[in-house]
């Protein structure tokens, strides 16, 4: 908007200039006429005078419309001038689909390469989306790193082939070393059965499909459906109070305790966030992480909820209570902030914490992209007198790659090995889980089972000699004045 009206205001400064610059030559032309012999020449001299001063305002102002609607960096067209051309385009009877792509982590590109190269990879981004389209089919940069794309559509499949193309182009940019930038594209995608609505709600709609990603499909896409319709307006609700909410103390940990298989005791415990608010109390993780995923929020929620635990850590130690280690998840969006690391250190210096009486998780799916940044982030940890874990280990596909290049301390088996309802899958998931832990244990890692709803599954556990069970056949999240009933037997 504010780039919209600076032109405006070129544009309306330019017209009065060449207005002025007109007018003079005119007069200058009128007073000089009589310089000039013969009726014809005088009207030759005013014909060309007057074309030249028609022409020059006419190519001048051609080419300031040119710019006008244009995005700076890609050259293509901007958020205003998409929905103009996109609203113009849904007046025929052909069928739409809005698209909203948005780049994953390109905060991180920019951060590693500078802005410059940034840019001209959103130029290059632009000119692979624009090349994809048919004449009567438009893109444009809606902001920073999102685009919106108008397209024909005929069926789900024939889309998915279409953005398929586009991503591919989008994995195959290099740098000029010719290494890969790793650029990944999320789609939300809203079929148009409405034409008479705005563009902008169009892409609200695309937007918000693109925050539930359906599997499905060759590319992250995320398709919006009447549903959506509502839990976007419970999501600006949220929104409109999750500040004021954390300045209240409405969120507050939950933990969830790790028992040991030996004596089927309390031995650790996994801090979980949970928002009560005053009108209408408890409101469940998921139905906010996401939305704090999404809009960055969760970053302050990661470090609300760290010092917490380490105020709740430090009181235990007051009270002469036994140490026991509490974990603290780490969300990927804290790796778009440079340095992110400080706020945590910054805390810890406030408190006088038990070294390794926390433990940051981290999710196996952060150690796909920056090895060496994740190895430097985990010696900071260390450093700081905690300890780290692999949260949800053996969800991915790199997971031997991981143990390989990443110090960490413990591994927490994922839940997914013992949901199956497929016993031939069972089997197989206990097969895996069998040579995860002696793997874990010839690499002096210790290893915390997750979602242990049966008491089979503990018993087989406990054969393989698994350290920590954590899950409902033992305990939920409590509040904490619970917890500590029920690991240090009610002594206040």
């Amino acid at each position: 908007m504010r780039q919209l009206i600076t032109r405006l205001k070129n544009f309306r400064g330019a017209m009065l200039w060449d207005f002025i610059t007109a007018i003079v030559l005119f007069l200058f032309m009128i007073w000089n006429l009589d310089r000039f012999e013969g009726n014809v020449t005088r009207l030759s001299l005013i014909i060309l005078t007057t074309g030249f001063l028609v022409l020059m305002v006419a190519v001048k102002y051609h080419l300031l419309y040119k710019h006008f609607g244009r995005d700076d960096v890609t050259g293509g067209k901007d958020k205003k001038e998409f929905e103009r051309v996109a609203g113009k385009m849904l007046r025929s009877d052909a069928g739409y689909v809005l698209v909203y792509a948005n780049i994953d982590r390109f905060k991180l590109i920019n951060e590693i390469y500078g802005n410059s190269v940034g840019d001209q990879i959103l130029h290059q981004i632009h000119g692979i989306i624009d090349a994809e389209l048919g004449w009567d089919e438009v893109s444009g940069r809606i902001m920073a790193d999102n685009f919106g794309i108008l397209m024909h559509f005929h069926s789900l499949p024939k889309l998915d082939e279409r953005l398929a193309r586009i991503s591919k182009q989008m994995e195959e940019l290099v740098d000029e070393n010719g290494n890969r930038y790793g650029i990944a594209l999320y789609y939300g995608v809203y079929v148009i059965n409405d034409k008479d609505i705005e563009v902008s709600t169009m892409l609200e709609h695309a937007n918000l499909a693109r925050r539930k990603i359906s599997p499905g499909y060759r590319v992250p896409m995320g398709i919006y459906d009447e549903k959506d319709k509502f839990r976007l307006g419970r999501e600006k609700e949220l929104e409109m109070k999750m500040h004021e909410s954390l300045e209240r103390g409405d969120f507050i940990p939950y933990l969830q305790p790790k028992y040991e298989l030996e004596g089927e005791t309390v031995a650790g415990a996994e801090a979980l966030v949970r928002w009560v608010d005053s009108e209408e109390g408890m409101i469940f993780p998921n139905e906010f992480i996401p939305l704090f995923e999404s809009n960055g929020f969760v970053v302050d929620i990661d470090l609300y909820m760290f010092e917490q635990v380490c105020r709740m850590v430090e009181r235990w130690g007051r009270a002469g209570w036994r140490t026991i280690p509490v974990s603290v998840n780490l969300s990927r969006s804290h790796f778009n902030v440079p340095n992110f690391f400080d706020a945590y250190e910054a805390i810890l210096e406030r408190y006088e914490i038990p070294p390794r009486s926390i433990e940051i998780e981290l999710t196996e799916s952060l150690f796909y992209n920056d090895m060496e940044a994740l190895n430097t982030l985990v010696t900071k940890i260390h450093r700081a007198g905690l300890s780290c874990s692999i949260d949800d280990f053996g969800s991915g596909f790199s997971s031997l790659n991981v143990l390989k290049e990443v110090q960490v301390d413990a591994l927490k088996l994922d839940r997914v090995f013992f949901v199956s309802d497929n016993s031939q899958e069972n089997e197989r998931g206990k097969s895996v889980i069998q040579s995860v832990i002696q793997l874990a244990q010839a690499l002096d890692l210790h290893t915390i089972s997750e979602g242990v709803e049966e008491r089979d599954q503990v018993e087989f556990l406990k054969q393989m000699k698994c350290d920590l069970i954590q899950g409902y056949v033992f305990a939920k999240p409590m509040p904490v004045t619970e917890f500590e009933k029920l690991a240090f037997g009610g002594v206040h």
